[in-house]
């Protein structure tokens, strides 16, 4: 089976090379034989076009590079995944490393396993002087259905990262391409947890699998950075609850369970979320509210364009 592995990217472009050669290594470990990357440079305006066209003419992995004009990480991915011939498609992010073992595992589990899942692998810190942010590092797999409820007891945005994730084409095709009024604009993350929603409500099995690892290398060291993150996911988690809560209100729970701790919050008069980042649950609702407003308008403005 042919592995594509999209790439987007925007002026990282020594990560990115970094990021490219981890891929060779393991492919070569895996002999690897029938692969492609695809890189797609979202209007980038360093050398990072450049720097790949140079680091794939000597490379064992061909390469196919793409420009992406349009700013948007989710509008870069789905040009990827458009250009993408592989039977399997992987997605990681330009500052993420695989590790040596990752595609000889990926071929194990794709050769026993090649149904219609949505799959996501183990991620760990790059650089130990990072916070421990965007990192997912349970050494036990899991799998959730619609059959079984789980979005009844626990957020599935969290069961696995969009900087390690896999599915066959079948998959992708069915999908369809990522949601983009996500990761562009006002809503600046949360494409991969709604294409994890959007998998779920689909009857799709997700599924984690902690023997494909890839290392974060995501560089944020400050409660600043740290509370600029948070901000941008609760956003987002505003908007895809906006989106889902008539569609499939089970995966939006976490909201009921945050207004629960947002009233334990009030009565304490203390921070109940996260203190070392100065973010509370009054924050966390702030930002639901602002989510919520900008996927309205996004869709306000969406029906304009169409009439």
């Amino acid at each position: 089976m042919k592995v594509s592995v999209v790439i987007s990217t925007r002026n990282r472009a020594a990560s990115l090379i970094r990021c490219l050669q981890s891929i060779e290594v393991s492919a070569g470990r895996a002999s690897l034989r029938d692969a492609e990357i695809v890189v797609t440079d979202n209007a980038s305006d360093d050398d990072t076009s450049s720097a790949v066209t140079s680091w794939a003419a000597g490379a064992s992995v061909p390469v196919r590079l793409e420009y992406e004009p349009r700013p948007g990480i989710t509008i870069a991915k789905n040009r990827g995944l458009r250009r993408a011939s592989g039977d399997i498609l992987v997605l990681t992010d330009d500052d993420c490393r695989l590790r040596e073992d990752f595609f000889a595992n990926l071929l194990a589990l794709y050769a026993t396993k090649p149904d219609m899942a949505l799959r996501g692998g183990r991620v760990e810190l790059g650089n130990a002087m990072d916070l421990p942010l965007t990192i997912k590092t349970d050494t036990i797999g899991k799998r959730w259905h619609l059959s079984n409820a789980p979005a009844r007891h626990e957020n599935l945005g969290n069961c696995f990262l969009g900087c390690n994730l896999s599915m066959i084409r079948a998959a992708y095709q069915r999908l369809g391409p990522f949601d983009e009024t996500f990761g562009v604009g006002r809503i600046s993350a949360g494409e991969d947890t709604e294409y994890i929603f959007r998998a779920y409500a689909a009857g799709f099995t997700l599924e984690y699998v902690p023997e494909l690892v890839a290392f974060h290398h995501h560089g944020r060291r400050t409660p600043v950075e740290a509370r600029r993150l948070w901000r941008n996911y609760v956003i987002a988690s505003g908007a895809l609850y906006a989106k889902y809560v008539f569609k499939c209100p089970s995966l939006c729970r976490q909201f009921q369970w945050d207004l629960k701790c947002l009233i334990r919050e009030a009565l304490s008069r203390e921070n109940l979320f996260l203190p070392e980042y100065s973010f509370s649950y009054a924050d966390k609702f702030g930002c639901y509210a602002s989510g919520a407003a900008s996927y309205f308008r996004a869709m306000m403005e969406r029906q304009r364009q169409q009439s």
